[in-house]
């Protein structure tokens, strides 16, 4: 192909020196179509240059020529020419953009793409050939159509070039040549992009007719082109002001025309025009980067558009807010470093620097620009509001005036000058000479001023007293300035103060759908829309506001509202925070934030606040004295939610069982009341309100009787006395009903004993219902006022008559009430007040149920009574199906009278309305007490976990039964009758034996401790020795003997206070309780004290008494009563003493057969303790004598060993071991045999030989965590610390694994796995662990040793041990 195509051109230059014209094309046209085969373009372009080029082949174009094909003309070559090397340049680009933009070291794609476009086009021939068409189109006048396209092309590719150009002169050469090609296609009406950049080039020079000339033709020959829509702007605010459609169409086109300078000075002059200012500012700041870049790519500066935009967007920094006038001043002064002596930047600069409050400079920059024109009547103006500002009216005005008098039709110095008028107030404000009549000047001269329709108003509204024509001001002067927040405001506050809340919401409608940055107006819509409860459109007007400026108070509280309204409670508390953080001196934040915090159930912080709000309005009052209604408008509301959340507070922890802090609550809640009740002279507040909150809590303070007894500070009496004598100078104002002056001989206020809290608290409670009754303003109030009183007349009734759960009560199903003297009275009147609550509202469900438990209560026709009570409790459940109370009642009712299917039921039904109402669940607890269900435990618990108040009797009987159970696993006896609780002893004669007891039972037990604990608290008089007992047996269960103690201690002085009949009998339990913890508790001098005491009482006709008390099971308890004197007698060395003591008990064993083998064992060991020959033969026989009984008896054959090792009897010691080896299969055998192994070669000094006995047993059970123990021990006695640590770090594994259920409990657990799942080995391995790591040293060790103490105090905080070892490692 190459010599094919060389021959050709070899022969082309032959044909063409002999002047064979048609030969040489014919060749010619060969070598063109060769080329179009191979697709060679840039071959063919040269080729066709050659033909194009003066020269040679010019001659070829001949039209006259004959050839085939024929030869092109010139004007057709040099078109394909460029079509040819366009597409060539636009392919090149492309791919050359594709493989560069890959590379590693590539920059950003737009660098890359003009990097490649300056190469290529720099070796372009387009310009070349589009300008030889241009001169080859100029010779024929019959040509213009085409040379105006080919001038186009040609534009448009100068266009494209000179953007990329670096070099600043080619680039000027390249601008101007594209000029002259613009000029002369728009000269021609051709090219819209022509116009454009012409318009674009003119620099917004209103001056410039060319501007004119240009904007003319554009809108001529391109009425719908790009800059349409802007040039019309242009044309539109240089004759007339901008009307709002006109600015949609430019900001509609904004998009299209980002790149355009002219597009963005044109959209700022209308938005200014059009009063949207901040479209203005965004503009402005968006078209600095577009004239920067149209000056960096043009290498012309848009001086004129600039400073245009600059001064537009200055304006609109004045007229947004004053925290952009720092702006407006940067702006103006830039405005004044490229034109000085601009009158419109100094005016401006003059006034933004007033409004910053530099008036110095401010008045020195107008007054020199007063001096450069004296009858500068803006300068003047502008002064003239300096002094306005700086509050020299006198000046201000001279200035104004003299303003006026230059420029008389000047509407704005008139305008001015009433805002003077009208700042300086009094006469200046009321008389139509002055104020107004500056503003009807200035709306004659201009009609067009929004701030003079705006002071009308305002003097209509105070001075004119003519709404209508007021609301006609304000209205003009929004539909001039829509963004004239005065007029807006005050026409809003007129629509609201009329009711015309349809018409207000049109009118804020109106604002905030044309002006989205009215603030005002958010938030006036945001009012309306919470006074209309709309909350969810509250919402977003309210975030709308806070969006246009966050400072805002009153924004941020209609937002809290909204989202309380619509419960987004957590919300509301973050927003009412903010209140607090933007203005902790405001008094409605903090009530907001109390409210929600309160709502969200954060009662502590809730409190909080309201102190905080309550000091806010100290604070103010002393600051405006003149102001009280603030004082008196927030008083009441702070004072009555303080109580309200106090009592809140009360009832969350009488739930908590917290009965100190409940009391603390409701003596707060009394001093608040009393305070703000000592401050009302007269009766103008609420009476109905307050006084029912002094009855609520004065009944929560009754229910911490405990609480205050054992702290008398935390109720005030003196507040009591205060409020009762308030109460009583009020009731003396007040009609009182006669039913009340009836029953004045039955009430309370005859108590005479003042140191009584709860009968004091009681009578205020009261005096409190009885004022609520003569202030209700309704009859369903005056029905729950009677109905309050008459709880507490019942409660007063039962509070000392109902005695606690006893457990023979349980057992028959009811709740035993014993009515005393002189309380008959109190339930009748209780009668009567339901009686009357019903009456004056049939639908008063409290007062049937009150009816109804009065009428079970009542001893008078028992068969009427309990047909009413049924009748009560049914009306109350139809009244109110959805409350569980009448079900539960009328299940107590039927339980009481022994129907368990009925009450069962009942309680079923109640269930179902409320699964988490407790008294329901109490008496399902109860019935399955009765029937003797397993799942009573699981019952009460449900009780006790409830989220609703937890009850005394829940509380009781969920500790009785963990009490039962937890013994069950240390009795072997069978059960005995429930009659005998309180004086009950475990078989072993100790309540502390844990042993078996899973972590489950562990954490009940536990439980159990806080419910009796709750309980005993909860109810703090004589009848709760019962309780105390059973907290101490808890306590004992738990190893927790001090506590126990204590607990005793409680019991028997209740019972010494006490009147009961068989008052010896408690008190000889009571002692026998307290002597058996003293002596767990090692307090044995103080044990046999009281079981010296206790056994005072057995001598005589009590002996008689107390074994009548204790029926059947006498013989047994006089047992555990001797064994108990006997230990203490034995641990206080009082051994002759004790020894007779186990003698008796021995001989009273015989109750009690599977215990009598301990006894002879214990009596062998004090008869071993007296040390004479003959004791010690005794003890051996007694020894022998069980072992002969019981064969397998692991204490009596221990005993032996040990007088076998003592004795040096090798024979004993040996039978015994062999005995003990027998029972190596048994867990606790293999324990003591080892363990005895172990001692015996340590007695012998054969460290090795114990270590070797200890380990055998671990081999053996390597599961038993309770052997690893054992070794550990015995390590660290040897000082082998190492080991110790390792050994006991065994066993805490072993006790981790047995307590996550490691092992498989398909089948029973073996021994060893059970003693492996005990609280007692794991916190005695990390004690063994804590004081092997101490005994090696260093610090490591040490806080190592410090971590297992601590993890032993977690695992029993009861344990003295391990505080101990805690306290060893400090």
């Amino acid at each position: 192909m190459d010599k094919y195509e060389k021959t050709l051109e070899k022969l082309r230059d032959c044909y063409l020196v002999d002047g064979m014209k048609e030969k040489t094309w014919e060749t010619m046209h060969k070598l063109i179509s060769l080329a179009e085969e191979s697709k060679n373009t840039r071959k063919l372009i040269g080729i066709l240059h050659h033909l194009s080029e003066d020269g040679p082949l010019r001659c070829l174009l001949d039209p006259a020529m004959v050839a085939d094909p024929k030869p092109p003309t010139l004007q057709g070559l040099l078109e394909r020419l460029y079509n040819m090397e366009f597409e060539l340049d636009n392919s090149t680009i492309e791919r050359e953009i594709n493989k560069r933009k890959t590379r590693i070291d590539a920059g950003p794609i737009a660098v890359v793409r003009k990097s490649v476009k300056e190469e290529v086009w720099s070796q372009s021939g387009v310009l070349d050939t589009l300008k030889r068409l241009i001169s080859l189109y100029s010779e024929h006048n019959d040509a213009l159509d085409q040379k105006l396209h080919i001038e186009e092309k040609y534009f448009n590719a100068l266009m494209e070039r000179v953007p990329i150009l670096d070099d600043i002169q080619a680039k000027s050469a390249m601008a101007d040549e594209t000029k002259a090609v613009a000029w002369d296609l728009v000269a021609q009406g051709r090219c819209a992009g022509a116009f454009e950049h012409l318009i674009e080039a003119a620099d917004c020079d209103d001056s410039d007719d060319s501007l004119s000339l240009l904007a003319e033709g554009y809108m001529q020959h391109f009425n719908d082109g790009r800059l349409a829509p802007f040039i019309q702007t242009w044309m539109t605010v240089n004759q007339k002001p901008c009307e709002l459609a006109t600015l949609d169409l430019a900001r509609d086109r904004a998009k299209m025309c980002a790149e355009s300078p002219f597009a963005c000075v044109q959209l700022v002059r209308a938005a200014s025009c059009c009063k949207e200012y901040q479209l203005v500012i965004d503009t402005g700041i968006a078209s600095r980067t577009t004239i920067k870049q149209y000056d960096e790519q043009f290498g012309a500066k848009l001086w004129q558009s600039q400073h245009i935009i600059d001064m537009e967007v200055a304006g609109a920094y004045m007229e947004v807010g004053a925290e952009y006038m720092g702006d407006a001043e940067y702006l103006y002064r830039k405005c004044l470093e490229s034109e000085p002596g601009n009158e419109r930047a100094v005016l401006g600069l003059g006034l933004s620097l007033c409004a910053q409050g530099n008036y110095d400079e401010s008045r020195c920059l107008l007054e020199k620009a007063l001096e450069g024109d004296p009858k500068n009547h803006l300068a003047l103006g502008g002064l003239g509001h300096v002094a306005a500002k700086e509050h020299s009216f006198d000046k201000a005005i001279e200035y104004l005036e003299k303003a006026i008098s230059i420029g008389p039709d000047h509407a704005m110095h008139h305008a001015s000058l009433g805002d003077t008028y009208w700042q300086m107030g009094e006469k200046w404000q009321e008389d139509k000479q002055y104020a107004y009549t500056s503003w009807i000047k200035a709306a004659r001269i201009d009609s067009n001023i929004s701030d003079v329709f705006s002071g009308l108003g305002k003097w209509y509204q105070l001075y004119g007293r003519d709404d209508d024509r007021a609301q006609k001001c304000f209205r003009k002067a929004l539909d001039l300035d829509i963004t004239n927040s005065g007029a807006g405001r005050l026409l809003a506050e007129m629509y609201l103060k009329e009711g015309k809340d349809d018409v207000c919401e049109e009118l804020l409608d109106q604002v905030t759908s044309s002006q989205q940055n009215q603030k005002w107006a958010w938030q006036f819509l945001g009012s309306l829309r919470l006074r209309q409860e709309n909350h969810e459109q509250a919402i977003i007007a309210f975030r709308s506001a806070l969006g246009l400026g966050r400072e805002d108070c009153l924004c941020w509280e209609g937002l809290c509202e909204a989202y309380i309204g619509i419960g987004r409670l957590n919300t509301a508390v973050r927003v009412s925070q903010k209140i607090v953080e933007l203005d902790p001196s405001r008094v409605s934040g903090h009530w907001l934030c109390a409210r929600a915090c309160q709502m969200t159930h954060d009662l502590e912080l809730a409190l909080g606040h309201l102190e905080q709000a309550s000091e806010c309005v100290k604070q103010y009052s002393k600051k405006d004295g003149s102001s009280p209604q603030t004082y008196d408008l927030w008083i009441q509301p702070l004072a009555v939610a303080k109580v309200e959340c106090l009592l809140a507070l009360a009832e969350k922890w009488s739930m908590e069982g917290l009965f100190g802090r409940m009391a603390e609550a409701c003596g707060k809640a009394l001093h608040t009341l009393q305070q703000y009740l000592s401050q009302k002279t007269d009766d103008s507040y609420p009476i109905y309100l307050v006084w029912n909150l002094v009855y609520t809590a004065c009944v929560w303070a009754g229910n911490s009787k405990s609480a205050i007894d054992n702290h008398p500070e935390l109720v005030s009496v003196e507040d009591i006395h205060t409020l009762l004598v308030l109460g009583k100078d009020l009731t003396r104002r007040l009609d009182v009903p006669s039913f009340l002056v009836e029953m004045k001989g039955n009430a309370l206020s005859e108590t005479k004993d003042q140191h009584d809290y709860e009968a004091i608290l009681f009578e205020l409670a009261e005096m409190a219902a009885q004022l609520c009754i003569q202030s209700a303003t309704s009859v369903s109030l005056a029905s729950m006022a009677w109905t309050d009183l008459g709880r507490l007349y019942f409660k007063c009734h039962t509070r000392e008559c109902v005695t606690p759960l006893q457990p023979s009560n349980v057992n028959a199903g009811s709740t035993s009430v014993t009515q005393q003297a002189g309380k008959l009275s109190l339930l009748d009147s209780a009668a009567r007040c339901a009686l009357t609550a019903i009456q004056l509202d049939s639908d008063n469900v409290s007062a049937y149920n009150l009816q109804g438990i009065i009428a079970c209560l009542s001893q008078n026709e028992k068969q009427q009574q309990a047909a009413l009570a049924q009748h009560a409790f049914i009306m109350a459940s139809r009244r109110s199906p959805g409350s569980p109370v009448p079900w539960a009642n009328l299940g107590y009712l039927y339980m009481h009278y022994g129907d368990i299917e009925l009450a069962n039921r009942a309680f079923s039904k109640s269930q179902t309305v409320d699964p988490e109402f407790t008294p329901a669940w109490i008496g399902q607890a109860i019935i399955a007490e009765t029937l003797g269900s397993a799942e009573c435990v699981e019952l009460f618990e449900t009780c006790l976990l409830s989220a609703t108040m937890p009850k005394a009797v829940a509380d009781y009987g969920y500790a009785r039964q963990v009490w039962k159970n937890a013994v069950e696993h240390t009795r072997t006896a069978s059960q005995r009758d429930e009659s005998i609780l309180m004086s009950e002893i475990p078989s072993n004669g100790a309540a502390s034996n844990k042993r078996g007891i899973s972590a489950k039972q562990q954490n009940r037990l536990v439980f159990a401790i806080y419910a009796a604990r709750r309980y005993v608290e909860r109810t703090g008089d004589s009848s709760t020795a019962p309780g105390h007992h059973l907290l101490g047996l808890l306590l004992e269960q738990n190893q927790e003997y001090d506590n126990a103690v204590a607990a005793y201690e409680t019991a028997y002085k209740r019972v010494v206070s006490s009147d009961m009949h068989d008052k010896k009998t408690r008190l000889w339990i009571a002692l026998t309780h307290l002597g058996r913890a003293q002596c767990s508790a090692e307090r044995f001098i103080d044990a046999v004290d009281t079981y010296t005491r206790a056994d005072s009482l057995m001598g005589g006709d009590d002996a008689d008494i107390l074994q009548s008390a204790l029926g059947p099971e006498c013989g047994k308890q006089m047992f555990y009563f001797t064994l108990g004197f006997s230990l203490a007698l034995f641990f206080a060395e009082r051994l002759e003493d004790s020894l007779r003591r186990f003698e008796q008990a021995l001989a009273q064993s015989e109750n009690v057969p599977s215990v009598r083998p301990l006894v002879a064992v214990m009596l062998s060991q004090v008869l071993w303790a007296l040390g004479t020959d003959e004791h010690r033969t005794l003890a051996r026989q007694y020894l022998l004598e069980v072992i002969g009984e019981h064969t397998d008896y692991l204490p009596g054959l221990s005993s032996l060993f040990a007088v076998g090792v003592l004795q040096n009897d090798d024979e004993l010691v040996g039978a015994a071991y062999a005995e003990l080896k027998k029972m190596r299969n048994g867990g606790d055998g293999a324990r003591s045999v080892a363990k005895l192994e172990s001692c015996f070669a340590a007695v012998q000094g054969d460290a090795l030989g114990g270590r070797r006995a200890l380990t055998k047993a671990v081999r053996r059970s390597p599961e038993d965590a309770s052997l690893w123990l054992l070794l550990a021990e015995f390590e660290a006695m040897c000082g082998r610390q190492d080991a110790a640590v390792m050994d006991s770090r065994a066993a805490l594994e072993l006790f981790r694994l047995a307590m996550r259920g490691h092992f498989s409990w398909d089948r029973k657990p073996s021994q060893g796995q059970t003693n492996s799942a005990s609280l007692d080995v794991a916190r005695a391995a990390l004690v063994v662990e804590s004081r092997a790591l101490m005994a090696t040293g260093g610090q490591k060790a040490t806080e190592l040793a410090r971590s297992a103490a601590k993890r032993a105090v977690m695992y029993q905080p009861w344990s003295q041990d391990a505080w101990c070892c805690l306290s060893e490692t400090r």
